[in-house]
């Protein structure tokens, strides 16, 4: 090998190596212009011998050799040329060339004869193949013979007897001779490049190592050649050709040799083939060296398995089908038998956790890949991951805390199990309902892992649930598995960790909006066809999602509040089909004892004349009575039938119980969030006001004005509660009218005291709709006071003109004249054509003694705006 001198100086020997070749090569061809095979072959010979040379570094001495096989095509072509003019036969050639002194430059002569002896076909191929394989094993300087024997494949790998070829028959051999060919040269070349290991002194041991790497090629060529055969099938690779392979990889006992050549083998093999060998190929990985990473060769096979799975899928419509087809059934349990085999030898060894993580991400992967909808076998390697954990130390106490894994690759690794289910998308199995929640150890394993891990997992498990089309969580036990997997987004830790600070809890604000806001999705895939039952699990989710604090429950709670508003609308219509059908029962009831009286009074009626018919007569009337009344009996109780339909049974948990658990909710947030609560108490009066309940709605209302007085002392908030407040009251329709009132002027009450003039101006014009709803609105349009609402307006024009000073009022004074006009087309008879024309002629003035500019422009685009509308309607004349 070369020595640290020579590394110094690897240019300078190239370059000269380089030099001899070209010029060597030179008279080598002008020697075969003139037919002169002598002078061809001795200039041929003397270029060769620098391929002697043991200056050069592996990658120094294979620029050379690919210099030499350059001019070596030129001499092949020349012997071929020969042999068809008939001025040389082959084996005239082929002795001839074996009188080079040298061993290196007569061998490579001898390749290169052989090539044109097989191709002339005047000698079996077979026979001179065998010839070649032997010969080269005349030179055994590892790096020098690498070369040759690549050589020796290069050359001949078109004259090889395959199925098909021209060289194969009888007396050329078969497809076993051409197998026989390479596994020898393999055999060799394997033998070659471990024997490079051991060449030189020991503090050189990581430059070989590093020069073997970039040679190894010339070992993975040969199982190339192999692979492309087309006379080999599954029965003859697992018969004759892996055995054999498997053979070299046992026996030559190398930590660099063994995973590559098995990596070859799986690279360069179909799947038929390792399907049909996997059993032996995979005991094979119980063997090797002890500093050799089974696990890396185990993933390679896998991912070569999954991907062929994969292709077989874009290529079939019947997923499952087709994958199976292409995977049969016991490869996963092979697998599994291999890897539990490795850990029983090793697993007292120190192996590194962190590889048998991967190694069971790897399975989990191809599991998915290969058998989608196969839960078992993903809990399979969740359970194989505990069996893990706890032969590491990591286990629960008995106080059911876990010991969390402090090593970042190992805690990296487990969350990569725990997530692959949850990334696959349709491979966990669309056809089983709940998949997920069926992942058994998930929240187990999960609780082994950091914070911040285990929350993206749980993050993993809410995305996966919610990809997954007609997901349903239709039972308490499902509810409750759900949230134990998710818990680190729900709620924070039990047993805090020493080093878990505050914003590891909460984590950045707009990453803990984005996790609540898909934990409240979740929300909706609560169902159940009974309501008592759905009643019951949104209070199972109550329990969990009220245990999140201020950062996560003003995202959860909120659209548990409006699928609980919907759960009360659906009680309550079914409340009043059973008091409908119950009244209609009655009804009935009351009808049939009104005809039995009608009938009993005729009978009493009945004549003295018409009880002394004889007997015949009576007994012939007494059956048609008999008759006819059965008939009208059963026509009445099959037209009853009809009419009446039993309705559903009535519900255990009532709609009125239903607001009850809506308020507990809605006021166990109000401290926290107003605004928020506000805005929901109203939107709970509203359907408590749908629903009929007058008093219920009238304590929703009753607590957001609370909340307005208490808990909102910022004027933004007070003007779009206002605004919330309005909106609401005049969407109500079942409101008494004292009730009512004691809303709307309330509601103006505070309109009036808005800390803002032109706030305060805008909202009291706005709360004049409270006293004149629209005809169109279904609201508390009953509910009419022409004098409240001109009442409103004036006062509003006075705060307006009270703030004369603000550059805003002649806008104010515009915007109360389009709400004086709003009353006026909603025939008001208190509004008047008086009081507009009365505003119209005070705009104008104020707009007059605006300064020009952009204020002015807009307002005056507003004014002409609303001043054509009452033009239109012929409020007030055109000027």
């Amino acid at each position: 090998m070369a020595s640290q001198l020579d590394l110094e100086n690897q240019s300078k020997y190239l370059n000269e190596a380089i030099r001899k070749v070209k010029e060597h090569g030179f008279y080598t061809k002008r020697a075969m212009d003139t037919n002169d095979l002598s002078g061809a072959l001795n200039h041929a010979s003397d270029m060769l011998r620098e391929l002697r040379t043991s200056l050069l570094t592996p990658k120094n001495y294979y620029e050379l050799y690919m210099k030499v096989l350059d001019e070596l095509r030129h001499l092949d072509d020349f012997f071929l040329q020969l042999v068809r003019e008939g001025k040389k036969t082959a084996a005239e050639l082929y002795e001839q060339v074996q009188a080079c002194g040298d061993v290196l430059p007569r061998l490579y002569l001898l390749v290169t004869v052989g090539s044109t002896y097989i191709e002339s076909r005047q000698a079996p191929a077979k026979d001179i193949l065998n010839d070649l394989v032997e010969m080269a094993k005349g030179v055994q300087h590892p790096m020098r013979g690498l070369f040759l024997r690549n050589y020796l494949a290069t050359a001949c790998k078109d004259k090889l007897p395959d199925t098909g070829s021209k060289f194969e028959g009888r007396a050329g051999g078969n497809v076993t001779h051409a197998v026989d060919f390479i596994l020898r040269n393999f055999s060799e070349t394997n033998r070659l490049w471990v024997r490079m290991q051991n060449q030189g002194p020991s503090k050189e041991r990581k430059r070989r190592e590093k020069e073997r790497q970039d040679l190894r090629i010339l070992v993975g060529t040969n199982l190339v050649r192999l692979s492309q055969l087309e006379g080999v099938d599954a029965e003859s690779y697992a018969t004759n050709i892996l055995p054999k392979l498997l053979e070299q990889v046992v026996n030559c006992k190398d930590t660099i040799a063994q995973p590559y050549l098995l990596d070859c083998i799986i690279q360069v093999f179909p799947d038929e083939f390792h399907l049909a060998t996997l059993d032996a190929f995979l005991a094979i990985c119980t063997q090797l060296k002890e500093k050799v990473n089974v696990r890396l060769i185990l993933e390679s096979m896998m991912k070569r398995l999954a991907a062929g799975a994969r292709e077989a899928n874009s290529s079939n419509k019947d997923t499952e089908s087709s994958l199976h087809n292409k995977t049969p059934p016991h490869a996963f349990q092979a697998f599994t038998t291999c890897a539990n085999k490795l850990l029983e030898e090793k697993g007292g060894n120190g192996v590194d956790l962190a590889e048998l993580l991967r190694l069971e991400a790897a399975m989990l992967e191809f599991a998915l890949e290969c058998y989608p909808g196969r839960l078992d076998y993903v809990n399979h390697c969740f359970t194989t991951c505990g069996a893990i954990l706890r032969a590491a130390g990591y286990i629960v106490t008995e106080d059911s805390s876990f010991k969390l894994i402090q090593d970042e690759q190992e805690a990296e690794q487990l969350e990569r199990v725990l997530s692959l289910p949850l990334q696959s998308g349709t491979k966990l199995g669309d056809k089983e309902p709940n998949a997920v929640l069926k992942l058994e150890l998930l929240s187990e394993l999960s609780e082994f892992l950091p914070l911040r891990r285990r929350k993206d997992v749980a993050l993993a498990v809410v995305q996966s649930i919610l990809s997954r089309p007609n997901e349903k969580l239709d039972t308490i036990d499902k509810v409750e598995q759900l949230f134990a997997m998710i818990s680190p987004l729900v709620k924070d830790p039990k047993n805090r960790a020493p080093d878990t600070d505050a914003k590891t809890l909460s984590g950045d604000a707009r990453e803990t909006e984005q996790e609540q806001l898909l934990v409240a999705k979740l929300t909706h895939l609560f169902i159940h066809p009974d309501t008592d039952g759905l009643f019951r699990i949104l209070g199972t989710a109550r329990r969990h999602l009220g245990q999140g604090g201020l950062q996560r429950i003003k995202y959860t709670l909120v659209p548990l509040v409006f699928r609980a508003l919907a759960l009360a609308r659906q009680v309550r219509g079914i409340e009043r089909l059973v008091a409908e059908y119950k009244e209609k029962q009655k009804s009935t009831e009351e009808g049939e004892t009104r005809d039995t009286d009608a009938q009993q009074g005729d009978e009493e009626t009945t004549t003295t004349e018409e009880k002394e018919d004889t007997t015949n007569e009576q007994s012939e009337k007494t059956k048609e009575e008999t008759s006819t009344a059965a008939e009208e009996k059963e026509d009445f109780a099959e037209k009853k039938d009809q009419e009446i339909a039993v309705p559903t049974p009535q519900p255990q948990y009532s709609s009125r119980k239903v607001f009850q658990f809506v308020h507990e909710i809605v006021t166990a947030m109000a401290g926290s969030f107003p605004a928020i609560s506000l805005s929901l108490f109203l939107d709970c009066a509203l359907e408590a006001d749908r629903c009929g309940f007058k008093a219920i709605a009238y304590e929703f209302v009753s607590q957001a004005f609370i909340l307005y007085e208490d808990e909102l002392p910022d004027s933004k908030a007070q003007l779009k509660a206002l605004h919330l407040m309005i909106g609401s009251l005049l969407a109500t329709y079942n409101f008494d009218e004292t009730d009512y009132d004691a809303l709307v002027t309330k509601t103006t009450q505070y309109a009036a005291k808005m800390l803002k003039k032109p706030d305060q101006c805008r909202m009291v014009a706005t709360a004049s709709h409270l006293f004149w709803p629209s005809n169109n609105d279904e609201s508390s349009s009953g509910h009419r006071d022409g004098r409240r609402v001109l009442e409103c307006l004036q006062r509003s024009l006075k705060i307006a003109d009270a703030s004369m000073s603000n550059s805003t009022s002649p806008g104010l004074f515009v915007e109360i004249l389009d709400i004086y006009l709003i009353h006026f087309e909603r025939a008001n008879p208190v509004i008047t054509p008086k009081y507009i024309s009365g505003l119209v002629a005070l705009i104008q003035e104020h707009i007059q003694n605006m300064d020009p500019g952009e204020p002015r422009a807009a307002l005056q685009a507003h004014y002409n705006n609303t001043l054509a509308r009452i033009h239109s309607k012929n409020i007030i004349p055109r000027d």
